[in-house]
């Protein structure tokens, strides 16, 4: 089965640099992925976030990338799904108005929030979050695929009314979320909904599990758009020529990453019960921030080398059983992000996905030949 390659940011501006041209090296960088064969377009939702993540309207960049590309397909990476972030009726008109202009070629992917900053900017509860993104997701699908429909819950009560316009893909466009502990693997799996799994550097074996309770979990909903698991995972990415121009130009970009989200995650532990889950990987986040080795090798989250080197790095996630991979093509400048997604669609694609195309040795050539010739 093909293997999906998604361009994932989180929109991060340099140090000195402008926001605002920053967000016009986004578009670049996303129509130059379509050109190199990415399938998918992801970008992050964050609030009032400190330093350089700016992607606070994504839903704003969709519907220009909907004009400005013809093939890549759109997906949120992630909605924030607690209502003072996104009405869940909003997110439903939102994703059918860009779905038709797109031609079909938005997703939708939701999460909670994992800032406190974000959280208490919007007047969100922590322990509503969960609850909130669950019933909402559920409003949703009622809306997009009932002619009219009328909806009931804790947060949500919505009289009979009618979804205008709805989505151009029928029930909906696939839809899933973020998933971070054990008990959202298995929320997706039986709603019949994609998967994108993180296992927040807790280790291969982590992720092996999470890649399990997933897919055998997984139930078939009658009404919704997959006919199977779609499971991707995230994957912090640092690529170069050699394994050394890799290791000096993304090194530190890659830790500090890993730094940020040691600080943010304990805090949130201790606030609701649901996000406890995220002090059992304490351990993993601070080897991370701290360790390179551990978070090349050990984390199951990040790759970095030369192409050959990613290449076998990447062999290891695909042989878990793997859809999807996101590559986060970020924290570094421009320039650089445009290298990578040039050496991804040169190198990494053509090696999963067409190999016959990828140029090989004669001499490997000619001793096929030979060896047919003899048969």
């Amino acid at each position: 089965m093909t293997l999906k390659f998604g361009f994932w940011s989180e929109q991060e501006t340099q140090v000195g640099h402008s926001y605002a041209r920053r967000l016009h090296e986004l578009v670049d960088e996303a129509v130059f992925a379509e050109k190199m064969g990415f399938d998918f377009v992801s970008l992050s939702e964050q609030h009032v976030a400190l330093g350089g993540i700016s992607s606070s309207a994504p839903e704003v960049v969709y519907g220009y990338l909907a004009a400005k590309t013809s093939r890549i397909r759109l997906r949120p990476a992630v909605t924030l799904m607690p209502k003072n972030f996104n009405h869940a009726l909003r997110s439903a008109e939102r994703l059918a108005v860009t779905d038709i202009l797109s031609n079909g070629r938005m997703e939708f992917f939701a999460g909670r929030s994992n800032t406190t900053i974000a959280m208490r900017a919007f007047n969100v509860e922590a322990a509503e979050t969960l609850s909130q993104m669950e019933e909402g997701l559920a409003l949703m699908k009622e809306a997009m695929s009932k002619d009219i429909f009328k909806f009931s819950g804790k947060h949500y009560n919505v009289p009979p009314r009618m979804l205008v316009p709805k989505p151009l893909q029928k029930p909906y466009p696939i839809m899933g979320i973020a998933a971070t502990s054990p008990r959202s693997h298995v929320y997706a799996a039986e709603q019949g909904m994609a998967c994108l799994s993180n296992n927040f550097y807790s280790g291969w074996e982590k992720q092996a599990e999470y890649i399990a309770l997933y897919k055998d979990n997984w139930k078939r909903d009658e009404n919704g758009p997959l006919t199977r698991p779609s499971l991707g995972i995230p994957l912090f990415l640092g690529i170069g020529k050699t394994d050394q121009e890799a290791k000096d130009n993304y090194a530190e970009p890659l830790m500090n990453y890993a730094r940020i989200s040691t600080d943010a995650y304990p805090r949130l532990a201790k606030i609701a019960d649901d996000y406890n889950y995220f002090s059992e990987g304490l351990e993993g986040l601070q080897r991370a921030a701290t360790d390179w080795d551990y978070l090349v090798n050990d984390s199951g989250t990040t790759l970095c080398g030369s192409p050959d080197t990613v290449i076998r790095q990447l062999e290891r996630i695909v042989d878990m059983g793997v859809d999807e991979v996101l590559f986060h093509l970020d924290s570094v400048p421009h320039e650089m992000i445009m290298d990578a997604i040039d050496m991804v669609g040169k190198y990494i694609i053509p090696h999963f996905n067409d190999r016959n195309n990828v140029v090989r040795p004669t001499d490997e050539i000619l001793n096929t030949i030979r060896g047919m010739r003899d048969a």
